[in-house]
């Protein structure tokens, strides 16, 4: 989500390895981060350690079989490691769901 004072311009899903690199820039340009940007980062960095140019590929790779956008970012930043856990991501949309696409999920997330 993008804001100019209170409004809202536009809206992004982004994962974990891009708010890091977002919120870092934003510590050394400005200094201090806000206690909500702080803990944000903390959490980034904790849970976003795969490179991001393997995260774009592997959404590329995710959108490419169907699956929106925001759903691609969950599933990289979650990292599901088994076919239970990918069925959980999916369970409140509306994806037809089979299994040689579980298989190929958990085929680009072990490339994270």
């Amino acid at each position: 989500m993008y804001m100019i004072g209170k409004e809202i311009i536009g809206q992004k899903y982004i994962p974990l390895t891009e708010v890091k690199k977002i919120l870092e820039k934003q510590e050394k340009e400005f200094g201090e981060l806000t206690y909500e940007q702080k803990v944000t980062l903390d959490y980034a960095k904790e849970f976003g350690k795969s490179s991001s140019k393997k995260v774009k590929e592997a959404i590329n790779e995710l959108t490419a079989m169907g699956i929106d956008e925001k759903t691609a970012v969950k599933i990289v930043d979650v990292k599901p490691t088994n076919k239970e856990q990918v069925k959980l991501i999916f369970e409140k949309i509306r994806f037809d769901l089979k299994e040689p696409q579980i298989k190929k999920i958990l085929e680009i997330v072990q490339k994270l």
